[in-house]
């Protein structure tokens, strides 16, 4: 019955990463037409030019701006959306099912191997129930990840002057270098959106959980 009872969150889940997957690829096919882009990124540079655009002159500052709002914007309600209670446990059966897993399967256990692959299934719809909760607040905040992310594509191939001075290369063309297998603006704005996000994240998560656990503290206290 559980497995039955859990379908329609595995369906769920499995549409919610189609959706993400076909907006991907949705965003790929706009930034690289310039028919598209170009035009959502004039428009958006009404909007954006004067608060992170700094008439071309940083854009580096712009980047990390930018990688900042967008990392704030992103993390908060992902926070809200996640039960953090729910996702520790749902780790720690992970790592104990795993061990079970790899005991049974090096005595050979084939008993125990089989209830454990029952196990999984239940396992499974858990946690997809929990990443679904947790990508919810991102079907918002994408069309204006979307947006501002067309924008500074568009922002970066109009700078008037391309290079920048780093510690490594004074004269570094910070929209034709690779870092890897994107071009090095784009790292840097990914490294610093992912930074704000985790710091973001570990903040919150002290800040809340502290006053958690002092609030039961003291009701502990209230009760004796």
């Amino acid at each position: 019955m559980q497995p039955s009872n859990g379908q329609p969150q595995m369906q769920k889940m499995m549409m919610i990463q189609f959706i993400f997957m076909f907006a991907g690829l949705g965003l790929i096919f706009i930034i690289s037409d310039p028919g598209i882009r170009t035009p959502i990124g004039d428009a958006m540079n009404v909007i954006f030019m004067p608060i992170l655009g700094f008439n071309y002159s940083s854009p580096i500052l712009t980047l990390m701006l930018t990688g900042i709002i967008l990392g704030l914007i992103s993390s908060i309600p992902r926070y809200f959306f996640t039960d953090w209670i729910k996702m520790g446990k749902a780790q720690t059966v992970s790592r104990a099912y795993t061990k079970a897993m790899r005991e049974a399967m090096r005595s050979g256990d084939r008993v125990k191997q089989q209830k454990l692959q029952k196990m999984s299934m239940q396992r499974q719809m858990d946690q997809a129930a929990l990443s679904m909760n947790t990508m919810k607040p991102l079907f918002v905040t994408e069309v204006f990840f979307f947006l501002i992310f067309i924008w500074l594509y568009v922002f970066m191939l109009s700078l008037h002057y391309q290079y920048v001075s780093v510690p490594w290369d004074m004269n570094l063309d910070i929209v034709t270098t690779k870092l890897y297998v994107m071009p090095l603006w784009m790292g840097l704005y990914t490294l610093g959106n992912l930074a704000v996000g985790y710091f973001v994240t570990m903040i919150m998560k002290y800040v809340d959980f502290t006053y958690k656990i002092r609030k039961i503290e003291e009701e502990e206290a209230q009760s004796i």
